[in-house]
Formats: C-alpha cells, sequence, structure tokens
C-alpha cells in the first residue's frame, strides 16, 4: 500500500495494512470531519494514517475538551462526531462528554486505545478497567479483539449511533490489535451512507395511535405543544412549523429545544419549564399538552410539579421508554418526531378545521402576552447598571448576533439566563446548550467544535469564568485550530450558579463559592488571541461585533457581570431548584 493515498473519497483500499490504518480508512470513507484526542503509544498507528490520508485532527489539552467539541460538531451538523483517548487517563477523561452526548442523544464516535493483550492484567503502564467505566456513559461499546474486525465495527458504530435515539459510541482497540496487520480486500471497507448521519432510520407511530392523538387535539381549543432537543434530531423543524401553523398551536420549548420554531415566530411561547416568559402560564391553562422530542425532566417540569392533572398529554418520541417515565401520556406515540407530525398532520387536515377556526383568538393572545412580557422585562433588558446586568447582556447578543450566527451556551449561569432570553431569528440549531449533563466547561471546547462544523458563520460561546478557568488551556487549541471564535466570560468572580442557590436558601452564607477577580481579556492576549474587557453595557455592543470581525483567532471579551447573589439567575425559586429544607434526609 502506498504511503498516501490518492483515491478519491469512496474508494476502497485493499492490501495489508496495520490496525490504525484500517480505522483512518474507514472514517476517511465516512467522510469524518475534524477529531479531537490526545495521542498515545497505543493508537499512534491510527495517528500516523490520519497523516497519511490527510484528514483533520486537532490536539486538545484534555481529553474532556475532545469530547464536548465532537459532541458540539455533531449538534451542527447531525453526523458524528469523532474523539479519542489514549490508555487510561486518556479514555477515563472522555467520560464526561461522553455522558453528555448519551444523555442529549448526540451522535459521537469515540476511540480509545487499550493495553496489548498479551501483557493486559499485569500492571501495564496507566492500564485501569477503562472498559467497566466507560460502558454506562455510551449507548454502546465494542472492544475490538482482531484487526480483520475493525471495518465492520466501525459500519456497527456509525449505525449505532445514529439509528433510534442517537448517543456516543466507543471503540475500544487494544494495542495489538491497533498495532498488528491484516490482509484486508476492498470488500471489507463498506459503509452504510444513511448511517452517517442522523435520523439513520425514520419509525412512523402506530396509525391507531394517531388516530386517538387527532380525536383529543380536535377537539381542543388550548392546545399547546411543547417542543424538545428531539426536534434538532429528526430535522424536524420546517415539520413543527407547518403542523403549528395549519393547526394554530403554539409551541413552548425547552432549552435543548430552542430554535425548533424561531423564537420570533408570532406561535412561539418561548421557555418552559423552571425559568418561563409566557409558557408556564399557557401550561396551566391548556386542555391538551402535544410533547414532541423532549424527555420531561427536572428542569422542563420545575421538578415534575408543572403539568397539571388531568390535562391530556400526546407524547411523541423516539426511545418507546422515555414515554410517560415522569409524566403519564393518554396517547404514546412511538415514533420519529418528524414523520410523526407529518402524520398527524395529514390526519387533521379535515377534523382540525373546525377546531383550528376557533383557535383563531388563542392564537393571537401569544404575541399580545409576549408583549406585554417584553414591555415587563425591559427595565432589565436595557439596564445601564454596572456591574453589568446578565439581561443586558442578552440583549447585546440578540442585537449583535445575525439570523444564521450559533450562540454555545455552558452550563449553569450562562446557559439559563440565554436560555431564558436568548432569541433564534431562524428555525434550526442555532442554540446549542450542553443539556445532557449541563456539565460547567462546555462553553469553549463547545465553540470549537461548532467553529469548526460551520467555518462560515459567526460562532459565539458563552461561559461563566468558573467554566472558562477549567478549560483554559483549550485557548490555545482554539489558537492552534485557527477558529474566528468569539468566547464571552460571564465573570462574576464566583460559581454564579452556586452562590445563587447559597443566597436563595441560607441568606449571606456562602462556603466555596467566590473566585479571585481575573482579567480574561488579559490573559487572553498573553496566550496570543484578541482580549477585551467590558465593563461599561454601551460597550457590550461594539465588543461583540468586534469579535465577530476577528478572522483566524479566537476573541474573549471578559464581561464583568453582577456581583449581587440576588441577581445572579432570573430567579429563584427554592421549591423547584434546591432541595426544601423539610426534604433532607434525617
Amino acid at each position: 500500500m502506498t504511503e498516501k493515498s490518492t483515491a478519491p473519497f469512496g474508494n476502497r483500499p485493499s492490501g495489508r495494512m496495520n490496525g490504525g490504518r484500517a480505522l483512518a480508512e474507514m472514517l476517511r470513507l465516512s467522510g469524518a470531519g475534524p477529531m479531537f484526542g490526545m495521542g498515545g503509544f497505543q493508537l499512534l498507528p491510527f495517528y500516523d494514517a490520519i497523516r497519511a490520508l490527510g484528514l483533520m485532527h486537532f490536539l486538545v489539552n484534555d481529553e474532556r475538551c475532545a469530547a464536548f467539541a465532537a459532541d458540539a460538531y455533531a449538534r451542527v451538523t447531525n453526523r458524528p462526531g469523532i474523539c479519542d483517548g489514549t490508555l487510561g487517563p486518556g479514555a477515563t477523561n472522555l467520560v464526561t462528554g461522553l455522558v453528555e452526548a448519551l444523555n442529549a442523544g448526540t451522535p459521537v464516535i469515540a476511540l480509545a486505545g487499550d493495553a496489548n493483550r498479551l501483557h493486559a492484567g499485569k500492571n501495564m503502564t496507566q492500564e485501569c478497567r477503562q472498559v467497566e467505566i466507560l460502558r454506562p456513559a455510551v449507548k454502546e461499546l465494542f472492544r475490538v479483539e482482531a484487526t480483520s474486525r475493525i471495518p465492520e465495527l466501525v459500519r456497527r458504530a456509525f449505525a449505532v449511533a445514529t439509528s433510534g435515539r442517537p448517543g456516543p459510541v466507543l471503540l475500544d482497540v487494544a494495542e495489538d490489535v491497533c498495532h498488528g496487520e491484516h490482509d484486508f480486500s476492498a470488500e471489507d471497507f463498506a459503509i452504510d451512507p444513511s448511517t452517517l448521519a442522523v435520523p439513520a432510520r425514520r419509525v412512523r407511530p402506530g396509525r391507531d395511535e394517531i388516530a386517538r392523538a387527532v380525536q383529543l387535539i380536535a377537539r381542543s381549543r388550548r392546545p399547546l405543544i411543547l417542543a424538545g432537543g428531539g426536534i434538532h434530531l429528526s430535522a424536524a423543524q420546517e415539520a413543527l412549523i407547518a403542523f403549528a401553523e395549519a393547526q394554530s398551536i403554539p409551541v413552548a420549548h425547552t432549552m435543548s429545544g430552542k430554535g425548533g420554531i424561531p423564537c420570533t415566530h408570532p406561535l412561539s411561547a418561548g421557555l418552559f419549564g423552571r425559568y418561563s416568559r409566557i409558557a408556564n402560564e399557557l401550561i396551566a391553562g391548556s386542555d391538551c399538552l402535544i410533547v414532541i422530542g423532549c424527555k420531561l425532566g427536572e428542569i422542563a417540569t420545575r421538578r415534575y410539579a408543572l403539568l397539571p392533572s388531568g390535562i391530556p398529554l400526546i407524547h411523541l418520541d423516539i426511545l418507546a421508554e422515555e414515554i410517560g417515565r415522569s409524566s403519564p401520556a393518554e396517547v404514546a406515540l412511538w415514533g420519529d418526531a418528524k414523520a410523526g407530525l407529518e402524520d398527524l398532520g395529514e390526519a387533521l387536515a379535515e377534523e382540525g378545521r373546525k377546531a383550528r377556526a376557533a383557535r383563531a383568538d388563542y392564537a393571537a393572545e401569544i404575541p399580545t402576552r409576549m408583549k406585554a412580557w417584553r414591555a415587563e422585562a425591559a427595565p432589565r433588558l436595557q439596564s445601564s447598571e454596572r456591574p453589568v446586568a446578565m439581561a443586558r447582556l442578552c440583549r447585546e447578543l440578540n442585537e449583535a448576533l445575525p439570523e444564521d450566527g450559533i450562540l454555545v451556551a455552558d452550563g449553569g449561569f450562562a446557559g439559563h439566563w440565554t436560555g431564558l432570553l436568548y432569541d433564534t431569528k431562524r428555525a434550526g440549531r442555532n442554540f446549542i446548550p450542553d443539556r445532557g449533563l449541563a456539565s460547567i466547561g462546555y462553553g469553549l471546547p463547545g465553540g470549537i467544535g461548532a467553529a469548526l462544523a460551520a467555518p462560515s458563520l459567526p460562532v459565539v460561546a458563552i461561559t461563566g469564568d468558573g467554566g472558562f478557568n477549567m478549560m483554559l488551556g483549550e485557548l490555545e487549541t482554539a489558537r492552534r485550530a485557527g477558529v474566528g471564535l468569539t468566547v464571552i466570560v460571564v465573570n462574576n468572580a464566583a460559581s454564579g450558579y452556586v452562590k445563587a442557590l447559597q443566597h436563595a436558601m441560607f441568606g449571606g452564607r456562602y462556603q466555596s463559592s467566590d473566585l479571585v477577580e481575573m482579567d480574561y481579556a488579559a490573559v487572553a492576549r498573553a496566550m496570543g488571541c484578541a482580549g477585551t474587557r467590558v465593563e461599561d453595557p454601551d460597550r457590550l455592543q461594539s465588543a461583540i461585533r468586534e469579535g465577530l470581525a476577528e478572522k483566524g483567532r479566537p476573541t474573549v471579551i471578559d464581561v464583568v457581570v453582577t456581583r449581587d447573589p440576588a441577581k445572579m439567575l432570573p430567579a429563584v425559586d427554592t421549591r423547584a431548584i434546591a432541595i426544601k429544607r423539610g426534604d433532607r434526609p434525617a
């Protein structure tokens, strides 16, 4: 086999090659985008092969970043993100990011080097029981026991990652399997094109259940759609809008479901759950709830107390066992979100005509209520406070980011504010929060993955100072990758979410929630990136636009925001957020 493959995309190699080359060839055939990881001896043949094949790979400074970046890349493209880690600490560092992908339904293919099987179990350097550690963190784990089986198992990994509810799949590759050689035929290197993006397969809900749902929807006068992240995994945004408009049904969304319908659409009721504009009131007054691609977890249901009893609930989800997990469903629609919406729309074409007309006044309430909410929120959105108010920062983001811009939101403080106040201006996944595990630290590496997935689009990542501290080293990765990413650091010199909860629960008593005041703009400049510190809210708009105009290197905008714990979250409901004093175990 030649050192450099000159075959065009889709051509199949053949001949004697090592396991690392076989891995790389299969990823080439899949059209894999940028990969993220940190090499070690076990996977060195793979690294040499991706060099020879000219595949794109980025060294990270922490494998957790590799998994986060791959996750964000997958969310932007709906194609599996690729990450890798070497034996032991490299593999275990992937766990947090893989669980994020597992919980969020993100397709990721992870490679982990493992010990040489001739010496495994004899205290090999860095050896640990990584298969046992990693297995519950992924949708499926394949232990590669023979070099000859690499193409088969890579093919299987893509099929599992992109089918049903998507998720991460890990290939655990022993050192001797990766370094070992095998005579491959061209027929070995095949991959099903339909498994290279989600959804790989669509399944339609049963006709009897569709008929039952149609009866409930047709007779309802104040129905409400609750859309989750499954809308994006199914690429069901246009189907959702068409259904909502045809039936005059408002749409509320989770943080992950933002963009299922544009936030600026007259039928958009905004975020529901722990934080809400008008959606929670609509839920309370609804006579039929239509849940689509949403798990109805703690945040979405305000600790399972939001959804009223006695109101019919129709639940459409690709994962059958998710239906009824936290809220009983009167009608269970097991199937793909796009296919299910299309079937519902077709079945309601006749029966829904009268109901649609009867809902005209109800639908007209939504923009009126939203206008009233905006008027009520205006003092915060336009605040000239110093330090900067978070609502003002979100308003400036709304104005600065264009329709096709992408906002990546870290867990905690940054995610909650933008989840409530940031507006998507078109249908699509232009808002990317890490809600699978809500890990702090996703913002910067997620921004790297999103920027590489959409190099022609403006990408902003928003993170807290605590999250930025966790991933500060990945600023070097972003600079080396040459991404024009804008990173907004919400600098409150605290672990803001925790401090706000401590304030709500214990008044002025705080423990282990304060950070040292840092100038992150100066840190960024020292690392060869652009850096701006903003203390005046009137400077926000220009700073964001300057960051978006920067090409070829990242920009850090260090925004000094409120230090008042009472103002650190949009609202604090101790009944829904914190454990009530009376609920504590004895």
